[in-house]
């Protein structure tokens, strides 16, 4: 089955586009620069202000080691 679109090789250029844009632009500007863009978009004005609740992931119980306490986990 052929990739009708490479998500990862398309991320690539555009980070690469950026970068070019960018040249030149203090962090400060790149911020700047940034939230204008986001500003006139209509998906963040939409979630900019919405609070998640922080979780913690957990991958279940710790799990007891199967080394004797005379060895040492390197």
């Amino acid at each position: 089955m052929k990739k009708i679109f490479d998500a990862v090789d398309w991320m690539r250029k555009r980070r690469t586009e950026i970068d070019k844009e960018d040249q030149g632009l203090s962090w400060e500007e790149k911020r700047k620069k940034t939230r204008h863009i986001l500003e006139g978009d209509s998906l963040w004005r939409k979630l900019k202000y919405r609070l998640v609740e922080p979780t913690s992931i957990s991958a279940g119980p710790p799990r007891k080691s199967k080394r004797k306490d005379s060895e040492k986990a390197i």
